[in-house]
């Protein structure tokens, strides 16, 4: 595999801005100088995970995950440092030397997203350059889809054949196996080889909210032909539970309005993205899923349902709204004029049209449910409507905010006509068993948990972490540099740092002195040991002040460095000897006690302890610290 330069690497870190990165999975909001969002690698109800622009770097207080913008990338999406650093690349649109050929140590998910990149090329060349293509080229033009639409959302042919797409791939070179893995091609049951998935078909590639190349769903051009569409099965790199089509071309118009509009199929949010509402997302032909809400919190507080009339539209939309209800997001179901759908109704009335629709018929959850209830003949009766009453306050229950929960109530109270004093009860009970539910949950969650991370868990809780003065001096080294480094490092031995991650980071801030190469970066990529780059971050987002009485007693001058920096760091040396001491005469007091205790002879011990004692006058009165 080709490896990409340093060089390249940070012209890819300086052109990703990490707070737009970062945003693509966290809603994050402006706090001084950081933003802060929910953590993305664990669980949380407040915000503690931090990003740094001017430092461009991550921090989570509450599970210590911390890095750079390659790391986060290479963490939240599960890929290696070098594919981080790819994914980037493609992102701000930078060109690196080879980087589209993995080699022979490439990992098999970039070989995979390799292919799709490669297919999603030869489909959309397809459609443009051959004389086959004229069929899909008509529909497109009759469905009123523009050439640019064409162009933005990758849409492409398939050539009708066996093995146009596997004859292409194996030119590349690819390998048929990886096309397999792909999803692109499928083995034949004679164990004769591979065919071609996609033929004759019109193909939507599926994206990634970052604009990878996920997989493909394929339309019939011969009405004959079944079934209506074929989609990429589930790979390595495609859960489809997990994607929804169009969010990367719609993620900025959902983050600006906070709103996004769910919709069934591709041509639906072809249509409706072309005709200027951007705000639109497919489910990628699953119902709305868990972690589909998930992923559009991360940009909307408003979704918006487009259902159908029928039974089955109707079951969908209710589940969706539980699930968006769940997250804490507003749900809104609307539905179209009969014989419509958005792709049909936005050809024939346009864009403002069709959002003025949407503004003037969307129901919250509580008007959706009774009117269909009602409607469907299941207010007639006292036991329909108990089971309607019962069914829109166990949707209020999965509220997660109090006050917006007790608001629905009186919604609920007013729609049914029934007092909330009679709704509590059932409000209650449905509570009760929501977090009986979720407790059952991290139970699962938690068996799950593989054995072989649960010792690590262990190990490093058990370890003593790094004291807040040997952060104060990691952080002044790491903005300091050289100068710091000598002047730090020159009065304090390696001993001083805690074993573990601190001494690693302290320890490599010597060799960067010695060898002149001091370069702080090195501890946010995560070629680094986990444990050093997440206390890189962690010590970066300290807000490090000098002691309250330095004014009084700044008598440490060091040539280029900052007299605030210089007492800074002087003020933490004292405490981080201190602390040293404290555990040396610890150690000292409790030999002693047990040689006293066998009647044996602690003289030697004693001494100790008073050197130790004269030693500790000699560090609260700074005599180890040179100044110049």
């Amino acid at each position: 595999m080709s490896i990409i330069s340093d060089t390249s690497i940070e012209e890819v870190r300086s052109s990703a801005d990490i707070v737009d990165v970062v945003g693509d999975y966290v809603r994050l909001k402006k706090r001084g100088s950081n933003f802060v969002g929910l953590c993305p690698f664990h669980t949380e109800k407040t915000p503690s995970f931090n990003v740094n622009p001017g430092l461009g770097i991550f921090k989570c207080f509450g599970c210590g995950e911390g890095g750079d913008v390659f790391s986060f990338v290479s963490r939240v999406e599960g890929l290696t440092f070098p594919e981080s650093v790819r994914l980037l690349a493609e992102r701000v649109g930078i060109v690196l030397p080879e980087a589209d050929v993995p080699g022979e140590e490439a990992s098999e998910n970039e070989s995979i997203y390799h292919a799709l990149r490669f297919a999603a090329r030869f489909f959309h060349d397809s459609l443009g350059s051959t004389d086959e293509a004229e069929v899909a080229r008509s529909y497109l033009k009759k469905r009123g889809v523009t050439p640019e639409a064409v162009k933005t959302f990758g849409i492409g042919f398939a050539p009708d054949g066996w093995d146009h797409l596997i004859k292409a791939a194996e030119a590349a070179p690819i390998n048929v196996e990886i096309l397999e893995k792909a999803g692109l091609v499928v083995p034949r049951k004679d164990g004769s080889g591979h065919y071609d998935r996609y033929r004759y078909r019109l193909i939507f590639p599926i994206f990634s909210h970052v604009g990878k190349v996920l997989g493909f769903g394929g339309r019939i051009l011969r009405e004959d032909d079944e079934p209506k569409y074929i989609n990429s099965p589930e790979t390595a790199v495609y859960n489809k539970s997990r994607v929804l089509y169009g969010l990367y071309h719609a993620k900025n118009a959902i983050r600006s309005r906070e709103e996004v509009i769910l919709v069934e199929g591709y041509t639906d949010v072809v249509a409706l993205y072309q005709a200027g509402v951007q705000h639109v997302v497919a489910s990628s032909g699953t119902a709305l899923t868990d972690d589909q809400v998930s992923a559009l919190s991360r940009y909307a507080r408003t979704i918006v349902l487009l259902y159908d009339a029928d039974k089955a539209g109707l079951r969908a939309a209710l589940r969706g709204i539980d699930l968006v209800l769940k997250k804490g997001l507003i749900p809104y179901a609307v539905r179209l004029p009969d014989g419509d759908d958005p792709d049909s109704y936005v050809r024939d009335n346009g864009g403002p049209a069709f959002e003025a629709y949407l503004r003037d018929h969307r129901q919250n959850f509580i008007d959706f449910v009774y009117e269909n209830a009602r409607a469907a003949g299941s207010m007639d009766t006292p036991e329909g409507r108990a089971s309607v009453q019962r069914t829109i306050v166990q949707s209020v229950a999965l509220i997660p905010d109090d006050l917006v929960r007790e608001s629905y109530l009186r919604t609920a109270s007013s729609r049914l006509d029934i007092p909330d004093l009679q709704l509590r009860p059932v409000l209650d009970a449905a509570m009760r068993g929501e977090r009986r539910a979720v407790v059952r949950q991290e139970r699962r969650q938690q068996a799950r948990t593989s054995t072989e991370e649960q010792p690590a868990i262990r190990r490093r809780s058990s370890q003593e972490g790094p004291l807040p003065m040997e952060k104060k001096l990691l952080r002044l080294m790491l903005e300091g540099g050289i100068p710091m480094i000598e002047w730090i490092m020159g009065t304090m031995p390696l001993a001083d740092f805690t074993d573990g991650p601190s001494r690693i980071m302290a320890s490599e801030l010597v060799h960067q002195y010695e060898d002149d190469s001091f370069d702080r970066q090195t501890f946010f990529t995560n070629v680094q040991n986990e444990d050093v780059r997440s206390l890189a971050a962690d010590v970066m987002t300290l807000q490090v002040e000098p002691s309250e009485n330095w004014t009084r007693r700044k008598n440490i001058r060091v040539p280029g460095l900052d007299e605030n920096s210089t007492e800074a760091a002087a003020s933490a040396m004292v405490l981080l000897k201190l602390h040293r001491v404290q555990e040396r005469e610890d150690v000292l007091r409790a030999e002693i006690y047990r040689l006293e205790s066998a009647g044996e002879n602690t003289r030697e011990l004693n001494q100790q302890l008073v050197d130790l004692k004269r030693f500790e006058k000699a560090v609260r009165e700074r005599k180890f610290i040179a100044s110049a």
